[in-house]
């Protein structure tokens, strides 16, 4: 038994030593052309590695394979052949560890540039354009380079492999990150690329336990059928399946308005609720002014004409360059007419604005053309052009503070009553026939304009936001928790939160830090989710949600920058890798991503 004991502790020793407990004699370099590298011994003569640290092995392996070659060097003659071999060996590990460097440097090197290409939406095939750029470079500044530059791979099937790598590197960090989740929205918004494929966007919006706020493109979804509210929903579970994102955790879904989403019964949104078993909220993009203008406003007439006009005078390289030198004759301020976008709903306000100051030029203009002008010189038209002005330009000045970056959700909705406060103050005065707030209207005869019609008007539009933020007016005592709680009432609120609260008011120190710092260092910072559990858990759901709706607006501005005209045919899975590389906030892994990858050097 003790002989056993010994055995084992001695087996133990060897297995713990690594090699078998044996230890590398110095003395065998010379007498068997062997070296110790990297707890492994190296044979000098054949670069062969000898498994077994024991002289036994070490001796069986120069005996057989090189004593009849080196036995003869003997003495001096020996050791100097021993010094030579060495100088060899540590010569060639250099020359392969250079070029393992510089494998791996072009390897990064394309990652990098690869990750540029997908950032600026440029074709894969920009990759050989710098590539020989690099070269040229390389030959005039610095010509011992010029080899490592031929070695970049940069070809378009490269980058387009690259570039799915780093999407999918993105991809990963964003599903560790979502393992941090505490509450999440989603933003949806799905628009027809240039080949007619409808693609829908979702967005997450998501808080981890430490008050981190991260927003990013969570999918891209290629529909090829219909579009319907169910199908968008089928396309949306998929999503939260293949993301492990738990239905308990959603807090609120806001999309782009289609009927497609807002439908009462079958829009997606109402199928959505219906398939979650909590209560969340849901509102509609309100950067999407289409509704709101041409069908709510129900001014088209007005627009067509605008359209027409404009683009008479701009589409025609005579006609604008006539147009302008009449401007500048008549010494007028505005230097142009503006296109009108129908995209972009900011234009809108732009274009309507410098029309009306330049309509007695335009007069002149058409009437130099020979064109009709009736509809300039007719007071219905001009007064609602005038009530247009000024009604999108109260939108646009919306439009621009919902569009922030970073914006919280109980700040959107504050922008949203206050302007449809000034909306039924608007409505209220029309009513009275009173113009004080409507500057351009204001300048026309007070006695031709339709007061009752642009009341009704203002109606629609505040029914139109009613609408489309009806599940606010629900919550809005929860947001005022959530934004305002020094000054909400105790007694109003759910009853989990009352004695919080009551804690959370009185203490002074929180309160003078709630009017000198932001509402999210507030939570992050100073309150203990200890103390505040309730309270800060309530707070994670409505930090959760999107505080503005520019993230699907400026996405699809992106898309169809990349999938120009001349880039039609690209492949919905490059267009996703190079979207989601392109909107991501999540850098990715490049070291990562070339150590995973066998570096081969293409030439």
């Amino acid at each position: 038994n003790m002989a056993s004991a010994s055995a084992n502790k001695r087996r133990r020793a060897e297995t713990e030593s690594g090699r078998g407990g044996r230890i590398f004699n110095p003395s065998w370099t010379n007498e068997y052309f062997v070296m110790e590298q990297n707890n492994s011994i190296m044979c000098l003569i054949c670069f062969e590695k000898i498994a077994v640290c024991k002289m036994y092995n070490v001796n069986r392996h120069y005996t057989t394979k090189h004593a009849a070659t080196y036995d003869k060097f003997k003495g001096q003659f020996r050791v100097d052949k021993v010094e030579l071999l060495k100088k060899n060996f540590i010569g060639q590990q250099s020359i392969m560890k250079s070029k393992v460097i510089s494998s791996y440097s072009a390897t990064k090197i394309s990652f990098l540039i690869a990750e540029n290409i997908a950032k600026s939406g440029q074709p894969f095939s920009t990759g050989d354009l710098i590539k020989n750029s690099i070269k040229q470079f390389c030959n005039e500044v610095c010509p011992e380079k010029i080899q490592f530059a031929e070695d970049l791979s940069l070809l378009h099937q490269t980058i387009a492999r690259r570039v799915e790598d780093l999407s999918k590197n993105i991809e990963l960090a964003l599903k560790e990150k979502l393992c941090k989740c505490e509450a999440y929205s989603l933003a949806l918004d799905e628009s027809t690329d240039r080949s007619d494929t409808a693609q829908l966007a979702i967005f997450i919006r998501f808080i981890t336990s430490n008050f981190e706020i991260i927003e990013e493109l969570l999918d891209f979804r290629h529909m090829k059928g219909t579009t319907k509210g169910e199908d968008i929903l089928s396309e949306v579970k998929k999503t939260m399946i293949k993301f492990d994102l738990p239905e308990t955790k959603l807090s609120g879904v806001t999309t782009d308005g289609a009927s497609s989403m807002k439908g009462k019964n079958i829009g997606f949104v109402a199928l959505f609720k219906k398939s979650i078993n909590h209560n969340i909220l849901s509102y509609h993009c309100i950067i999407h002014q289409e509704q709101l203008c041409a069908k709510v406003l129900e001014m088209k007439e007005v627009m067509e004409i605008v359209i027409q006009t404009v683009n008479f005078i701009r589409s025609r390289g005579l006609n604008h360059r006539q147009f302008k030198q009449l401007l500048e004759d008549c010494g007028s301020e505005a230097e142009d007419v503006i296109y009108f976008c129908q995209v972009r709903w900011l234009s809108r306000a732009a274009t309507l604005k410098r029309f009306w100051i330049l309509i007695p030029e335009i007069i002149k203009f058409l009437k130099i053309k020979d064109k009709d002008t009736s509809f300039l010189e007719n007071n219905d038209w001009l007064n609602d052009l005038a009530f247009l002005v000024d009604i999108t330009q109260m939108l646009m000045e919306l439009n621009i503070k919902l569009q922030g970056k970073d914006q919280l959700i109980s700040k959107l909705y504050e922008n949203v009553e206050t302007f449809v406060l000034k909306l039924t103050l608007l409505k209220q005065q029309l009513s009275q026939k009173s113009l004080i707030h409507f500057k351009t209207l204001s300048e026309r005869n007070t006695n031709t304009v339709d007061y009752e019609k642009y009341c009704n008007l203002i109606l629609k539009v505040i029914d139109e936001f009613d609408t489309r933020f009806c599940d606010f007016k629900e919550v809005k005592n929860e947001l005022d928790l959530f934004s305002h709680p020094f000054s909400i009432k105790v007694e109003t609120v759910r009853d989990e939160f009352q004695m919080e609260l009551i804690e959370l008011q009185n203490n002074k120190d929180l309160k003078d830090a709630y009017k000198d710092v932001e509402l999210l260092e507030l939570y992050k910072k100073y309150m203990n989710i200890e103390v505040y559990p309730h309270l800060c858990k309530h707070a994670m759901k409505y930090f959760s949600l999107f505080g503005s709706t520019y993230i699907c607006e400026q996405f699809f501005s992106r898309m169809k920058h990349v999938k120009s005209e001349q880039r039609h045919r690209l492949k919905d899975e490059h267009l996703t890798d190079t979207l989601r590389i392109s909107s991501s906030t999540i850098k990715a892994d490049i070291d990562q991503l070339c150590k995973n990858k066998q570096c081969q050097v293409s030439h």
